[in-house]
């Protein structure tokens, strides 16, 4: 909801994006988030009685005479009565419309037989010319789905696989991305792929249960992501298709708990463009 009404975003949901801060503030504070839930609790139960009393206070008794107790029962036997008389003939009508839909399915074969058998007996069979025809049958267009792709996905885990957690390190490492493009970030520790992530121009992500050291962090750079993009030269499905450039940290990354990157100029913070194919070794190619 954030990114939905962040003013950046969306420059009418500024009143929106108040509402959305304070009740984010409310329930991701523990003291005040039980008072909430107390407030909420004793509010539901006054309505609960006041519904109850108000039920209570609504409602009627209705008692029945002799008479119109004779007078419902033999209401109920006469409707019943009805009822099994037109079941009865219901029953009798669709027994009668099976039997005469049978006649009809062995009647309508021997019927066609014996026609055909007549018209090949009186007429002559005439001579028949196969002329060979070859027809250009135009090949069918590719329908191109455009898969939308936002912040936080994973577009090439089929390529690279799973992500892989580091359940004993759990080091975490903050991208913030202000570099004008978007981008994917793709981190490799010394035994090979860990994950990767898109992230828009303006937004930032949080890594976490990474491991002590990153051995490689590659970064492909542009705009407008399309899924069924080929990139021929590695053999990839999926990429930006303006301004498509691909960048390695020249170094490798330590991270110490909580780490923060925020990427402006990536040639200015160390980052090295590198080919295509070179760019989406996997691990056995590292």
């Amino acid at each position: 909801m954030a990114k939905l009404y962040h003013p950046d975003v969306n420059p009418t949901g500024q009143e929106h994006f108040k509402l959305i801060a304070k009740a984010y503030g409310v329930l991701s504070e523990t003291y005040q988030k039980s008072q909430y839930d107390y407030r909420l609790k004793h509010y539901l139960n006054v309505g609960s009685q006041k519904t109850t009393q108000a039920k209570q206070a609504n409602a009627k008794t209705y008692e029945f005479t002799e008479q119109e107790l004779k007078r419902r029962q033999y209401y109920q036997e006469h409707y019943k009565k009805q009822y099994e008389e037109g079941k009865t003939k219901q029953q009798a009508y669709q027994k009668s419309s099976n039997n005469e839909f049978k006649s009809i399915l062995v009647a309508t074969p021997l019927a066609v037989f014996l026609v055909m058998i007549l018209l090949n007996v009186w007429n002559a069979k005439p001579e028949i010319t196969v002329i060979p025809y070859k027809e250009d049958v135009p090949k069918k267009e590719v329908l191109k789905i455009k898969k939308i792709i936002t912040t936080g996905d994973t577009p090439y885990r089929d390529y690279f696989g799973g992500s892989r957690e580091d359940t004993l390190a759990k080091r975490s490492l903050r991208f913030k991305n202000m570099s004008g493009s978007d981008m994917i970030v793709f981190l490799f520790s010394q035994r090979g792929f860990i994950r990767s992530c898109y992230v828009e121009h303006g937004y930032e992500i949080n890594l976490q249960m990474l491991p002590k050291e990153l051995s490689k962090v590659r970064i492909m750079l542009g705009k407008n992501f399309e899924y069924v993009k080929e990139l021929p030269k590695a053999g990839v499905y999926g990429a930006f298709t303006q301004n498509c450039k691909f960048y390695e940290y020249a170094k490798k990354l330590k991270l110490d708990g909580s780490n923060q990157l925020t990427l402006t100029n990536v040639i200015e913070e160390g980052f090295v463009e590198v080919l295509e194919d070179n760019f989406f070794k996997k691990d056995s190619q590292l």
